[in-house]
């Protein structure tokens, strides 16, 4: 394995995060055990081995209470996110009938993975969601 950054910035997605505005390493676990109790009871919250630094990361499957709005960055990566943490507890069959799409179609979207009917896919399920598409220009255009 390869040196991990030594700077937030240069990490990948999955060894970095962003609190309280800032980009910063996420904490980083040797083992199961060392995860506190309250974590590893929590069914929104799993843990995952990181590919950039070796250690185990702590991932959420649920918005924050105080989130109204998210910029996109790389909207490859923020997009599977947002639709995993909206989805929450239901499983992919459940928001797939109510979308009247296909399971798969919905897991393609969470993985980013490319299909003719992508975008149409994509608007049925942020429907079911309750969430709406937008855009943030800089000031001045």
């Amino acid at each position: 394995m390869a040196n991990p950054a030594a700077r937030p910035q240069d990490a990948p997605r999955e060894c970095m995060t962003v609190r309280d505005g800032r980009e910063v390493f996420k904490r980083r676990y040797r083992s199961e055990s060392e995860i506190p109790d309250r974590l590893r009871g929590d069914p929104s919250t799993s843990w995952y081995s990181c590919g950039h630094c070796g250690h185990l990361h702590i991932g959420h499957t649920r918005m924050g209470t105080t989130e109204k709005f998210r910029m996109f960055e790389d909207l490859g990566e923020d997009l599977p996110d947002l639709l995993v943490k909206l989805r929450g507890k239901a499983t992919h069959k459940q928001v797939a009938e109510v979308a009247g799409i296909r399971p798969i179609r919905l897991k393609e979207l969470e993985t980013g993975i490319d299909h003719h009917e992508g975008l149409r896919t994509l608007g049925k399920v942020l429907k079911v969601y309750r969430v709406r598409l937008g855009v943030a220009l800089p000031a001045g255009r």
